[in-house]
């Protein structure tokens, strides 16, 4: 068939319909779907005033998607089809291919002409370009005025060839009560169609203004929950749902998770049983959304109808967000009502609205693993590899701020100075691995006894620093002692019986008269610690400015 709308037989009908007169008989059909209610509104309607001397010509997509011709078809005198007839008239003797070989654009022309004594109609509609005078979108139009009619059936007739009854070639028959009662009752119809178009289209701009203030509340969220909680919670509210939520699942587990609850913000990973909710087990197999609009009858939840109705609800969704994604799983969009069932429209609307929050979703996870991953970088920055307490870069910058701090408003500050006695001579009798094991542990130690508000750093190789903030040396004498006797109270896994691990603590406590830097009191308390060692080590010595 021909694609070129210049050469179709739609382009010579719009030509012919050029004149005035012509131009004023044509009802303008302004959009595809206009074009398929009307030609159905015909179907239904002429097989009435159908008779032997009835002739038919339509394009192959209107004869094949409108059943309401068939019948029609049946009993006229001849039908020509610009294409393939339909299977289902393909035995009948009075069904002909449309022979000329420039027919009409398949994708882009529809034909319908329906001629006969008592009752005609053309109507046609083809995309912008058939005429010169056309701009922009489908254009057509329909009449059922029996002069213009014929006059449309001749110029289609010289393409047919010998196909044509000559018949149809004599003068047009003059306008009936049967043409009359065809053309109001196809104009009432093009009315509630067209009245319709206009309703929906302003529940289509009410839903897109939903859309978009779905779009702009998820979109000023970064956290996936929030983002979650926002989505559930304005469908809720736009489509008028009794719950709504977002739920999580692996493949292969029994048990899922609900992320987000329209009737509950804190709701977030709340462990359920998936095998008590069969729509959700069978959107996670086919990958396609599940409408229950009769619970206690449709086989999809079947042996939990029971349930549901106890339950009070009558009428099931479900839509997936994201399927089988590797780090989130597969994320649904569960709605349930109390009362009625869910409308084309309210369901479009929700799969529209779910590819939005998959979209959100997406940059959301993005931005948290970007986050995570500086949390992590940050945290490397400033933590020791091997006992997770603050490394020296940072514990060093926490005494300048701490001792700033303290200067300025004149507040008590003390630092003590641990290092580990003998610790050489442990790593070369019982290896580095039990070294190391001796230094996490004693983190953890000196982690458990100082207080809160305390800071710790390995401060170098075995050497460990507490930075004790608002403490003067009675306390930091008193914090010292304990630390030592907590440390050195119970013995090492991996050493010997009898063999000991001891520390030695040297105190350095800020004077604010002789002290100008925090160099200074880290001086006075690597002096303390030397003494400790001196004097015996396992020792608590407080050092003097």
């Amino acid at each position: 068939m021909n694609t070129s709308s210049s050469s179709s037989l739609t382009s010579e009908l719009w030509k012919a319909c050029k004149a005035e007169e012509d131009a004023a008989a044509l009802i303008p059909i302004t959009d595809p779907d206009s074009f398929q209610e009307l030609a159905r509104s015909v179907g239904r309607n002429c097989w009435r005033y159908a008779s032997g001397d009835c002739y038919l010509i339509v394009d192959e997509v209107t004869a094949a998607s409108l059943a309401e011709l068939e019948a029609f078809s049946s009993v006229a005198e001849q039908v020509l089809v610009m294409g393939r007839p339909p299977e289902a008239w393909a035995d009948a003797d009075n069904v002909r291919e449309y022979p000329h070989e420039s027919t009409i654009a398949k994708e882009d022309e529809r034909l319908l002409l329906l001629l006969s004594p008592l009752h005609s109609v053309a109507m046609f509609y083809a995309n912008a370009g058939t005429d010169g005078r056309v701009s922009g979108g489908w254009k057509g139009g329909w009449t059922c005025r029996q002069d213009h009619v014929w006059r449309l059936g001749r110029l289609l007739g010289k393409q047919a060839g010998g196909l044509w009854p000559e018949a149809m070639e004599a003068a047009p028959p003059a306008q009936t009560d049967a043409s009359l009662g065809l053309a109001t009752e196809l104009m009432a119809h093009h009315v509630e169609v067209l009245t319709r178009q206009r309703r929906d289209a302003a529940v289509d701009k009410g839903d897109l203004y939903c859309v978009l203030e779905i779009l702009k509340a998820i979109s000023a969220r970064r956290r996936s929950h929030d983002i979650l909680f926002v989505f559930v919670e304005k469908i809720a509210q736009i489509v008028g749902i009794d719950r709504c939520s977002v739920v999580r699942l692996w493949g292969g587990s029994e048990m899922g998770h609900v992320l987000a609850s329209h009737e509950d913000s804190q709701v977030y990973n709340l462990l359920i049983d998936i095998r008590k909710y069969p729509e959700l087990q069978h959107v996670l197999h086919t990958g396609s959304k599940v409408v229950v609009n009769d619970v206690q009858n449709d086989p999809i939840v079947g042996e939990f109808a029971a349930e549901l109705a106890a339950a009070e609800i009558a009428s099931l969704l479900v839509i997936p967000i994201v399927l089988h994604d590797e780090n989130v799983g597969s994320l649904f969009l569960r709605a349930a009502r109390r009362k009625g069932v869910f409308s084309d429209r309210e369901i479009n609307f929700c799969e529209i609205v779910a590819e939005a929050a998959a979209n959100a979703l997406e940059r959301a996870h993005l931005f948290e693993s970007i986050q995570r991953a500086n949390e992590r970088l940050e945290y490397l920055a400033v933590t020791d590899g091997l006992t997770g307490l603050y490394n020296h870069r940072h514990i060093r910058e926490r005494l300048d701020e701490e001792f700033e701090r303290a200067q300025r408003y004149h507040l008590p500050l003390s630092c003590l100075i641990l290092d580990i006695d003998n610790f050489k001579q442990i790593n070369d009798t019982w290896g580095h691995l039990q070294g190391d094991y001796i230094l996490r542990e004693l983190a953890r130690r000196i982690t458990a006894t100082v207080r809160k508000s305390d800071i710790i750093a390995r401060y170098g190789g075995e050497e460990f620093i507490v930075l004790l903030p608002q403490t003067g040396v009675e306390g930091a004498k008193v914090e010292a002692e304990r630390l030592l006797r907590h440390v050195n109270g119970k013995a090492f896994e991996g050493m010997p019986e009898g063999q000991r691990v001891t520390v030695s603590i040297g105190v350095a406590v800020l004077d604010h008269e002789k002290m100008t830097t925090s160099e200074a009191m880290i001086r006075v308390g690597d002096k303390a610690l030397y003494d400790a060692k001196r004097l015996g080590k396992n020792r608590v010595v407080v050092g003097t400015s």
